[in-house]
Order: structure tokens, then C-alpha cells, then sequence
């Protein structure tokens, strides 16, 4: 299976401060992983580094086998796309104008808007369902259908790789099982490369394939989603004990906090 992402010793500090060190980890093509582990942890740290925004103080960090300083901006939009927080952001466009935008990689300053850009457009509106909120400003969406609108914007610069940083940590359940499945459907029929930071870790073992566990800007674990929530390993990673239950309908081992003091 074709590596997508490889991170060898990575080091990232900013004026002095250790922000991620000896991150070493891989993604191959058509992966799930998921980031987990507590406030502070580097989580969004490692998904701006590996956007570019962030550079390497130390280490390798490869995009389909090419050293990430070796793309141009505009060319590593074209390999890696990004996601925000559901954060109630205001932006002052209208849908089809900010997912049009996501075709700058395609473009130069005298480009014209060419049949492929719009069939970026509308492809990325149908797999998100949002193209009835295209002549809508984005001010007026609900939680839910702007982190759609996030997503088919990600769609639109038809990279391979799709980041996304805590996608559902602001929307309401409802929104939360549509986002995450909207984001499973991406993996798993149109064969994207996810890789999600999530603070939810019973959606990340049932729902990723790989996991990615940090501490203290450092790789405590990573393995096989399935093999995630133990409880030796999570009392180790939140400092905090666990319970274990298995799910009503699927059976699935589901870690609860213990409160019990």
C-alpha cells in the first residue's frame, strides 16, 4: 500500500517552545487516522506542520514521497486539504462563492474560470448536499450545514488528502453523526485520506482505522483503531481512569470517564 504521508523525528518549535517532538508516524493511501489525546497534546499543532504552516525544527515529513518544503503553496493544496473547527465562524460570501474559491491552486492572477473548475464545484456540492444553501450567506447557516459547506469547499480542490481539525466539536449531535458520516462516505466511496483530530475516542476507535495517540507534544501510540481503548493505555494518555461497556446494537467496546473520586 502506497505511503501517503510519512513523518520521520519530526520536531516543531516556535520561539523557543517544544510544540511536537520525535513524532514519528505514516499514513498510507486511503487511510482513516485519527489524532487523540489531550488539550495541549500537539494534536493541531502536527495538522498545521503537516499543512506547511508550521515549519520542521528537525525531522522528515514526506507528501507522497517528496519532502513537504519542496512544494510550492499552490502545489501542496493540490495534495492536502483542510477542514476547520465548527467554530460559529462568519465569513462575508455566499456558498457557491467560498467553495468557488477553493480552485485558487488551478488558477493564476489572469486564469479564467474554466468547465473543470465548475464541475469541481457541483461535484463537490452534490457528494456534501449543499447545493441548495449555494446562493445563501454563509452567516445564515446553522452549525451543521457550514461545516458541510467546510467540507465541500475541502472537496473542491480535489486533493487526496483531507485534514480535519475536531470537525464536529461544536455542533449538536444531529450534526454530529451527519458530519461524521458525510466524512466516512469520503473515505470509504470516493477513496480520500483522512486524517481527523478528534477529543472523541469512542467515535475515533469505531469509526477510524488508525489512531494516532499524543502527549505532551509527543507519540504515546499508534495503532490499529480497533485496538485503541484500553485501559492501561488511556489512564496513561488522560491520566484519568475509564470504564468499559459494550454497545447495545454494534457490541463495541465503549470507554466511559470514571467520576467516581
Amino acid at each position: 500500500m502506497n505511503s501517503v504521508i510519512h513523518g520521520q523525528n519530526i520536531k516543531v518549535a516556535v520561539t523557543n517552545k517544544v510544540l511536537l517532538e520525535n513524532i514519528s508516524f505514516q499514513v498510507n493511501e486511503g487511510d482513516y487516522l485519527c489524532i487523540v489525546g489531550p488539550n495541549g497534546a500537539g494534536k493541531s499543532s502536527l495538522i498545521k506542520a503537516i499543512m506547511g504552516i508550521l515549519p520542521l525544527s528537525h525531522g522528515q515529513l514526506l507528501i507522497n514521497q517528496h519532502a513537504i518544503t519542496s512544494y510550492s503553496q499552490k502545489q501542496l493544496a493540490k495534495q492536502v486539504s483542510y477542514v476547520p473547527q465548527a467554530n460559529g465562524r462568519t465569513l462575508p460570501f455566499t456558498v457557491k462563492e467560498f467553495v468557488a474559491m477553493a480552485r485558487y491552486p488551478f488558477h493564476s492572477a489572469m486564469s479564467e474560470w474554466q468547465p473543470l473548475d465548475q464541475q469541481a464545484v457541483e461535484q463537490a456540492f452534490a457528494i456534501t448536499n449543499t447545493e441548495q444553501f449555494a446562493d445563501r450567506q454563509i452567516s445564515t447557516l446553522s452549525g451543521g450545514e457550514c461545516q458541510r459547506v467546510m467540507i465541500a469547499a475541502a472537496l473542491c480542490q480535489q486533493s487526496p488528502i483531507l485534514l480535519l481539525d475536531e470537525p464536529t466539536s461544536f455542533l449538536d449531535p444531529h450534526h454530529q453523526v451527519e458530519v461524521h458520516k458525510l466524512i466516512r462516505e469520503l473515505n470509504q466511496q470516493h477513496q480520500i485520506t483522512i486524517i481527523e483530530v478528534s477529543h472523541d475516542i469512542n467515535h475515533a476507535s469505531q469509526h477510524s482505522k488508525q489512531i494516532l495517540a499524543l502527549k505532551e507534544g509527543q507519540s504515546l501510540w499508534q495503532g490499529p483503531a480497533s485496538e485503541f481503548l484500553e485501559k492501561d493505555r488511556l489512564h496513561s494518555l488522560y491520566e484519568q481512569a475509564f470504564i468499559f461497556l459494550n454497545h447495545p446494537q454494534t457490541g463495541a467496546i465503549i470507554a466511559l470517564p470514571d467520576e467516581q473520586l
